[in-house]
């Protein structure tokens, strides 16, 4: 038998016999009310057809029960986990989560970022585009709505939470020293500020070593979504003479790795840690695939998931001196050993 449609609050209310603030009341928290009344609303629930509009209700509310992600892109694994994580610890708390992409394009940033306010959402758990940001719009709607960064800075000196690429990439660096050749480093354009710092970092910390850091990419093609097909392309044109028997190549993420271990098989070069293999390959992310690599792919393990859940709770948690909405967090990565370096 076809349910009854009710299409408000209000007309739902007096079809059960409740109070309209008592009805909204549960859908905010249902542990809000009374047993027995939460009985009377789940039965109702059961006999009409009606569904509550949460976008409505945020609208109306001084603290809305929604919080909102941006992330450059939804294909990326790294991000996926991510919202994943947000999107659980949220709804456990009962809020909801509003996904938007920005496709690394900073317009769609900015009109993803518009989209959220206008939603009235509690906050924004927002991995930015960074250089290519419009930063002073960012900067200013955080005057109307708490915006906690993730997985990258919007700017030099922002707080953010994310790994500590500044114990990461040196810790892979001493690892790769001291089992083989040092690293030279395959890096991307600049897309946002965490690229750019592992870059730095590198280039540091070889120097404090006293080895000589090489960008075997100095001029990277244009890139925007497809790492995999970065790596494999710019890999393709290098010069045989820059890898000698033995090199060792540390990728600014995984899967640019992956784009290199595939055109390395191509051209018949054997990637592996015995010394009759070719080459060294090592990533940084520790994607869900890196274990599945021919060969595994030794790689920086980053926490997602905590970084995930720092991020829900800086929006959803603190109150009053939000010291991780103010200060963020680096968690520091752990190195997975596997076949490729």
């Amino acid at each position: 038998m076809k349910k009854a449609k009710i299409h408000t609050m209000e007309d739902f209310s007096i079809a059960i016999g409740l109070s309209r603030p008592t009805v909204s009341r549960y859908f905010s928290d249902p542990k809000s009310v009374r047993k027995s009344t939460r009985e009377t609303i789940e039965t109702g629930l059961d006999q009409f057809d009606y569904k509550p509009n949460f976008h409505a209700a945020n609208l109306t509310r001084r603290k809305a029960k929604a919080i909102g992600i941006i992330v450059p892109s939804i294909i990326d694994p790294f991000y996926s986990e991510l919202v994943n994580t947000i999107e659980i610890y949220a709804e456990e708390r009962g809020y909801l989560t509003i996904l938007q992409c920005s496709h690394h394009d900073p317009k769609m940033e900015i009109l993803a970022l518009a989209r959220l306010r206008s939603m009235n959402v509690a906050g924004i758990a927002m991995a930015p585009l960074g250089a290519a940001a419009n930063i002073e719009t960012i900067k200013d709607a955080q005057a109307d709505v708490a915006i906690i960064f993730i997985d990258s800075q919007l700017e030099k000196n922002t707080s953010y939470i994310g790994t500590n690429n500044s114990q990461s990439i040196p810790m892979m660096i001493d690892y790769l020293c001291r089992s083989g050749t040092p690293p030279v480093f395959f890096s991307l354009p600049p897309l946002n500020f965490n690229i750019a710092e592992r870059q730095r970092v590198y280039f540091e910390h070889m120097e404090k070593l006293g080895l000589k850091p090489t960008l075997i990419n100095p001029d990277p093609i244009s890139v925007r979504i497809n790492f995999e097909r970065f790596g494999f392309e710019q890999f393709m044109i290098l010069s045989r003479d820059n890898l000698p028997k033995g090199s060792t190549i540390l990728c600014v993420n995984d899967r640019v790795a992956f784009g290199v271990i595939s055109a390395a098989a191509k051209l018949g070069l054997k990637i592996g840690k015995a010394a009759s293999d070719d080459l060294r390959v090592a990533g940084h992310d520790n994607q869900h695939f890196s274990q599945y690599t021919t060969p595994s792919l030794t790689t920086i393990a980053q926490d997602t998931k905590r970084i995930g859940i720092l991020a829900a709770r800086a929006i959803l948690e603190d109150e009053g001196d939000n010291a991780l909405l103010r200060n963020g967090q680096l968690i520091d990565g752990n190195i997975q050993f596997r076949d490729s370096a």
